[in-house]
């Protein structure tokens, strides 16, 4: 007998699905050449072994109650967090400026008219005042402007 038909009846006899008459044949087959015998208890084993394990129930695997947040993901949170206050807090200080502008800033635009000031009170007035104030600004466009009207 061929091999591979030979291997295709074993493994129809070893699920059991080979017909009375063609497994008679073969197990007179099967007396006569012990190394096909062989290789029939062996598949035989095999078949019986996987369909043990395949009967058994899977293990049922239980998924955590609680899935834990990753480190980054939470400071990744908190640094969205603190940049959306940061810009309301931008843009609400943008909308009250606009709505309420300050005193100094309508001083800028309509300036007083100022008498000439004698050139060393008006330097003294200049540095007494903060750096960045409008009033300092103000004060050195007035002595500059004097400064012109005196040169014509």
């Amino acid at each position: 007998m061929k091999p591979d038909i030979l291997e295709r009846l074993l493994m129809d006899r070893a699920l059991g699905s080979l017909n009375p008459d063609a497994e008679v044949l073969l197990a007179d087959y099967l007396a006569n050449d012990p190394a096909a015998a062989v290789q029939a208890r062996e598949l035989q084993e095999t078949v019986h072994l996987a369909t043990e394990v395949m009967r058994r129930p899977a293990p049922v695997v239980e998924m955590p109650t609680q899935i834990h947040q990753l480190v980054w993901r939470r400071r990744a949170e908190r640094l969205l967090a603190l940049a959306a206050s940061f810009i309301i807090g931008v843009g609400l200080t943008a909308l009250l400026i606009r709505a309420n502008p300050r005193q100094e800033n309508v001083a800028a635009v309509n300036p007083p008219t100022i008498a000439k000031i004698q050139p060393a009170l008006m330097k003294s007035q200049i540095e007494s005042l903060p750096f960045w104030s409008n009033q300092r600004i103000y004060l050195l466009a007035s002595a500059a402007a004097n400064s012109k009207e005196n040169v014509q």
